[in-house]
């Protein structure tokens, strides 16, 4: 933390110009050290984005290669990538001092769906983008950006949470691995679900719908049929596998209607819920127990790598697996933006998009999101926390690192994977939308990133004095 120029004042009394208090000087470095890291972190992302801005313009990605390129990134590229972060950083041990972290991605989401919905209420978007506006809000940016953007942070500020025994958790990446085992669940399948076109769901048609008698089902394909509401195909190619004809008792039919029900339950967790990126968290936090974790990462046998020792060790069983998996996983960033890019590479379709609507997802997103974790930190701290219930009590300086942490994956950008979603779900005037949105948040995110960052920084410290 070395000191930049001192930035002098003008003293009517004396008719110098006064130098700066010690407290003025910390607030100026200090903003200046977040809003370069901010700044480099949004002009790395500007450059791979600019390369699919080249290729969409070149003509070398079609409408048939960005689905590819969207079926890719969710089915390997993101689930390895989750995989390989949680296996190394996460463990029962760190889950048992870090649980609010997981938790925090329900009170985030519910958030951003509530702000969104507002936005959707005040700027009143077209019909068919009022879900993909509250979904802008609730879902943002929680791997590249938090990831190169704390890191930076800890490089420059890192001296304001110095300790001589480290006896804590001094790396706020650590802790957004455990956001991350909760958040992408809540994120690929609440925002599956907003991005779908509007139909009835299938647990929902299964608890209200009346089975059809063995005559009606001879009319499903009918023209009339067609026009009334239909069960999904799953659920009639269940129901054409029924013999109405016979005679059944009242508890087997019971009994059937349950197994139907329950494969209609599995079907729809299979489908909106158990998506690629849950599995790979999933996997990643069972591969934390000690024989696959020392098999795919190495060193002693039941214990964790040491701090800061890259996994796989040498010596590690599987660690060409793991390498494997880390490869197509660190793709992951890179390939969403350049999607994204080139979804904008025609410019950004500003008729997509009313400007009331643009403006309400960047004010929801990059300055009210941001406020609200900073004071549901202040909260947790007063209520559960170490000047509260002693729940969750990190020792000072580690709870600033936490509250840090979850700040920053609500202050920035909406999720590039919301532009992956628009292309597997939604319609290209929808991605185009989306991708305008995005845009814009990247506009002004080196200007508001700075200055919600550096105003939570500050007031965590300030209310929580190191020494």
């Amino acid at each position: 933390g070395t000191p930049g120029a001192a930035t002098e004042r003008f003293n009517p009394g004396s008719g110098e110009r006064a130098k700066p208090t010690r407290r003025e000087q910390d607030f100026l470095d200090l903003a200046r050290t977040i809003a370069l890291a901010a700044g480099r972190s949004v002009g790395q992302a500007a450059v791979l984005t600019g390369a699919g801005v080249y290729m969409g313009r070149a003509g070398h990605i079609s409408k048939a290669g960005t689905r590819v390129l969207s079926v890719l990134s969710m089915r390997v590229t993101i689930p390895c990538m989750l995989f390989s972060r949680v296996v190394p950083q996460v463990s029962w041990e760190l889950l048992l001092e870090a649980w609010p972290m997981a938790l925090l991605p329900l009170f985030f989401v519910a958030t951003g769906l509530a702000l969104g919905s507002a936005v959707v209420k005040i700027t009143r978007p077209p019909d068919s983008f009022r879900k993909l506006v509250v979904a802008a809000v609730a879902f943002g940016n929680s791997t590249g950006m938090p990831i190169v953007i704390l890191s930076m942070l800890m490089q420059q500020i890192g001296y304001l949470y110095a300790e001589e025994e480290s006896a804590g958790i001094d790396d706020p990446v650590v802790y957004l691995s455990v956001y991350l085992l909760t958040y992408p669940i809540l994120q690929w399948s609440i925002g599956k679900w907003l991005m779908t076109p509007d139909e009835p769901e299938l647990l929902s048609a299964v608890a209200t719908t009346q089975y059809p008698s063995a005559g009606a089902l001879s009319d499903i394909a009918s023209p009339a049929a067609r026009t009334q509401p239909r069960l999904s195909a799953a659920v009639y190619e269940q129901l054409l596998d029924a013999d109405a004809s016979q005679p059944t008792s009242l508890s087997l039919l019971s009994l059937r209607d349950s197994a139907r029900a329950a494969q209609a339950a599995a079907a729809f967790l299979q489908k909106h819920v158990l998506l690629p990126p849950v599995v790979g968290i999933l996997l990643g936090l069972a591969c934390t127990w000690d024989p696959v974790y020392y098999s795919l990462c190495g060193g002693a046998f039941g214990e964790r790598l040491p701090k800061h020792t890259r996994c796989p060790s040498e010596g590690a069983p599987l660690g060409f697996f793991f390498r494997g998996i880390e490869t197509l996983g660190s793709a992951a960033v890179p390939l969403n933006l350049i999607m994204l890019g080139s979804s904008l590479a025609r410019g950004p379709d500003w008729t997509a998009l009313p400007v009331r609507c643009n403006v309400g997802i960047v004010a929801a997103k990059l300055v009210l999101m941001p406020a609200f974790s900073t004071l549901l930190m202040l909260g947790l701290n007063l209520t559960v926390g170490r000047h509260g219930a002693g729940w969750f009590a990190l020792r000072s300086p580690y709870d600033q690192i936490f509250h840090l942490a979850a700040v920053a994956v609500t202050a920035t950008p909406t999720a590039n994977n919301v532009v992956i979603m628009c292309s597997l779900y939604g319609s290209d005037r929808d991605t185009a939308a989306m991708a305008t949105a995005i845009f814009s948040q990247y506009l002004l995110a080196p200007l508001l990133l700075p200055c919600t960052l550096t105003l939570a920084i500050l007031t965590f410290h300030a209310l929580d004095p190191l020494r």
